[in-house]
């Protein structure tokens, strides 16, 4: 009886009475399971690098004290991302790395000092991808602020999504990337900095904003400095609750951005330029009856958003091709009996294949208004201007009012 009892025992309890270190040692070669600062490699001279062959699965709240972790290409991941997390009170960042790929899961870092950040990663060769994927965070302590997220710097890409940021100060993005992309990430408590900031040395091919959510009160969610660069950009879906400033140093018709539905303060992308003259007086002259002439005075601009405006010329800035429709209407007086006008839309310096609009009119100093509305397909740097056409013979005319509007 009492062999049956000890073999009980031993099957019921012995197995969960093996320490984590021995439960270890049945995972894969390439895997080190982490539940206390020891579990790493030592420290050298406040770092701990990683072996790069090798995956940290992190279990628990573990506190290095103010050591750093330079990754060094190892892959490193929480199993639960509300409790496994990183502690440290190092000065500069919790998390490094150079030159190498990041991938990061499920993995919280608390940094406990004013100039200690979460993360410093940079890639100056633009081979190596960078990956935040879902459930990571960066959670300040109670009444212990923090330098905030940290940098990224470099990168062929870095995609940073179903992320969790409760921090004074964002993201901070600098150096040469193909694409960055961050998407459904949730970024509060910023309180003296800016929630994802790309300062002036930040160039990149492509930047996806899409579906972020920014609550915190004052303090800017994203800046993009003046000296910064990119070629195509996108905000979609993106949503805030507090902030002072929405975004800065852009907008939605800055060259090579598109935006849409992004909530109130920030409005959809769509192109729209109004150009008009009232009781102009310079007129415009002719050299032959089958000459198109570009009609002559100075325009007063009303709306200009993804085109730059200049008298009677409208020229599109954005980098998307537009089917752009066009609305023109010019009025005057006839200067002769027998008066026969053309008006018709040049793109480019040249006229368009597209309907013209023509009116006769019989008697002198008569009023008149011609009305025409086409479609013209434009790119980055095409240009719009409204011609006239005497059709009877040279003698000029006075185009006293004219409204132009090109519009997606």
């Amino acid at each position: 009886m009492n062999y049956f009892k000890t073999l009980l025992f031993a099957v019921l309890f012995v197995p969960q009475a093996f320490s984590q270190k021995e439960q270890q040692q049945t995972l894969p070669a390439g895997i080190v399971y982490v539940d206390a600062m020891g579990d790493f490699p030592l420290p050298q001279n406040g770092g701990i690098t990683l072996n790069p062959s090798k995956v940290y699965i992190i279990s628990g709240s573990v506190d290095i004290g103010t050591n750093y972790i330079n990754l060094n290409g190892a892959g490193i991941r929480g199993l639960d991302p509300g409790k496994d997390r990183i502690i440290s009170a190092v000065k500069g960042a919790i998390l490094r790395s150079n030159d190498v790929d990041v991938y990061m899961e499920k993995l919280g870092v608390i940094p406990l000092g004013a100039t200690t950040t979460a993360y410093d990663f940079e890639d100056n060769t633009s081979t190596k991808t960078l990956n935040l994927l879902a459930g990571n965070s960066v959670v300040e302590a109670p009444r212990m602020p923090s330098g905030g997220v940290g940098r990224f710097s470099g990168f062929n890409s870095m995609y940073i999504t179903t992320n969790f940021w409760r921090c004074r100060d964002g993201l901070k993005l600098t150096g040469a990337t193909g694409k960055f992309c961050a998407a459904f990430n949730y970024i509060t408590g910023i309180s003296s900095g800016v929630g994802i900031e790309f300062l002036p040395e930040f160039e990149a091919s492509d930047i996806d904003l899409s579906n972020n959510y920014f609550v915190f009160s004052g303090n800017t969610a994203v800046k993009f400095s003046p000296q910064a660069k990119v070629d195509q950009g996108r905000m979609n879906g993106n949503l805030f609750r507090g902030p002072a400033v929405l975004i800065t140093g852009f907008d939605s018709y800055t060259p090579g951005w598109e935006m849409g539905q992004n909530g109130a303060g920030i409005p959809d992308t769509k192109p729209y330029g109004f150009v008009y003259m009232n009781d102009n007086q310079t007129p415009t002259k002719f050299i032959s009856p089958s000459l198109f002439t570009k009609v002559a005075g100075t325009t007063t601009t009303m709306k200009a958003d993804g085109f730059k405006a200049e008298s009677n010329k409208f020229i599109y800035t954005g980098k998307r091709v537009l089917n752009a429709r066009v609305y023109i209407n010019i009025g005057g007086r006839t200067p002769e009996p027998n008066s026969d006008f053309s008006v018709a839309v040049y793109k480019n310096g040249l006229l368009q294949i597209a309907p013209n609009s023509s009116l006769a009119i019989a008697g002198k100093n008569e009023g008149f208004q011609l009305t025409l509305e086409t479609i013209v397909d434009i790119t980055q740097g095409d240009y719009l201007e409204v011609f006239v056409k005497n059709n009877v013979n040279t003698t000029p005319i006075v185009v006293k009012d004219l409204q132009f509007r090109v519009s997606e």
